[in-house]
């Protein structure tokens, strides 16, 4: 009996464990290191530049007419001399009203430079190189088109690049807006929106703050990102090798200067729309994981770093965390359900079950109140009115997971694509495919006859 009750100790007990010390031990390792960040921080405070330097903005644009006059505006409203910013849109072969909407807010008074350049619709990739040749700036800074920055984003990236010579290049944070009044209605879009939002939060205020503590900043978010003019022009520049090109830019600075030279500077904030369904959500994070895995083929040379390091970016053990470590959160999600067939108690199962679930809770929990703790007052009043949305986040993230086991797969299975249909279109489409062929087989044997 005793023998029987401690195999089902070990057995459940490393189900239970598996979870803590995945993600509950570096949860607590980047709170620490954010932490002591936030207290050195404090201790030598960052003052303004005089004089501020030059600022040359890239757009790059497709079929924006609903979103590019917003982005201009703010812009515009930047808390930074105007004198001292050029903006250059690089419309990629819209065919809609773009042009117009950028003639409509270049034609409002404005001290400051507007360019316009279209190409023939060659990417995101192009356009950006396009913009990137026609600057005259010591910095230069990428910005979506679909995107609104903080009035204050611009100034703060000045002031933190030229208290330290040694940034190369910083990402901003990005902040999901709430759903528009029009779509509150939906509980679906709700809930993505808030549950977006705080992982956003999350990933920047503390988990890419971690990453550039360590050196290992993986990503340069390509909705906003910050550099030196010359840093960018000695690498290769984007290009379409991976459908991450934010990602391979990265990693192109990263060999050429060093991963310490990048950072994550979530007082630069942009406000970016929340995903509009599970679809897009679904199709958005497919294309972010099969990015990481193109990017890590591209420069597989890291793979081969130390699994252990502390300092620096180690891509063996992001891999092994981020793909190797899906498969147990996927098997106590389906497999424990069918353990009832193996005479496993229905109570048993219900409870590990709920002790996993509720950890995760408490971890979403955890990270909310660390990230209330840093925010600015608007996005810790938001914070409060859904507090409750941390008890979702364990379902929202295992969404996510199921996303990037996708990605994987398809990553081996499919040509690279900007856009992936989700899993309800593939079926329809399968469906569709065979039932055209039953009818075709159909109609050949009658016709044989």
């Amino acid at each position: 009996m005793k023998e029987q009750i401690l195999g089902i100790a070990i057995y459940w007990g490393v189900w239970l464990i598996l979870p803590i010390l995945v993600d509950g031990i570096n949860a607590l390792v980047v709170l620490l290191q954010v932490a002591i960040a936030r207290l050195r921080a404090r201790r030598a405070a960052i003052t303004d530049v005089s004089p501020w330097p030059g600022l040359s903005l890239i757009v790059p644009v497709y079929n924006g007419e609903d979103t590019l006059g917003h982005c201009l505006d703010s812009l515009r409203r930047q808390n930074y001399p105007p004198e001292q910013v050029e903006i250059i849109v690089v419309d990629n072969g819209s065919t809609d009203h773009t042009c117009e909407v950028f003639d409509r807010v270049n034609s409002q008074p404005y001290r400051g430079q507007m360019h316009l350049i279209s190409i023939a619709g060659r990417g995101k990739s192009y356009a950006l190189n396009a913009g990137l040749h026609l600057t005259s700036h010591p910095y230069l800074c990428t910005i979506d088109a679909d995107a609104v920055i903080h009035p204050n984003a611009m100034r703060e990236m000045v002031r933190h690049f030229e208290a330290d010579h040694r940034l190369a290049a910083a990402t901003g944070a990005v902040e999901v807006l709430p759903v528009p009044d029009d779509q509150k209605g939906d509980r679906m879009t709700f809930l993505i929106a808030e549950c977006e939002f705080q992982e956003y939060l999350s990933a920047f205020w503390l988990g890419r703050q971690g990453q550039a503590l360590s050196g290992s900043l993986f990503t340069l978010a390509g909705v906003f990102s910050f550099f030196r003019r010359d840093v960018l022009l000695n690498t290769k520049l984007y290009d379409k090798q991976t459908v991450s090109e934010d990602t391979k830019i990265t990693f192109d600075i990263r060999r050429q200067f060093g991963g310490e030279r990048l950072a994550c500077i979530p007082e630069a904030i942009i406000y970016v729309t929340p995903t509009p369904s599970l679809s897009a959500l679904y199709s958005q994070r497919v294309r972010w994981q099969r990015g990481e895995i193109e990017v890590a083929a591209v420069h597989d040379d890291l793979v081969d770093s130390n699994i252990l390091r502390f300092k620096g970016l180690s891509l063996a053990r992001m891999l092994l965390i981020d793909h190797t470590f899906i498969f147990p959160r996927l098997i106590w999600t389906f497999v424990f359900p069918a353990l009832i067939f193996f005479g496993y108690p229905l109570s048993l199962i219900v409870g590990a079950f709920g002790l996993i679930y509720a950890f995760y809770a408490l971890l979403a929990m955890v990270s909310a109140l660390s990230v209330y703790l840093v925010v600015p007052a608007d996005i810790r009043e938001r914070l409060k009115r859904t507090w409750w949305i941390a008890a979702i986040m364990p379902a929202y993230r295992m969404f996510i997971f199921v996303s990037r086991l996708a990605g994987c797969i398809i990553t081996l299975a499919e040509p690279a694509g900007w856009r992936v249909r989700d899993p309800v279109a593939e079926t329809r489409n399968a469906l569709n495919t065979l039932s055209n062929q039953i009818r075709e087989r159909f109609s050949a044997s009658r016709g044989g006859h």
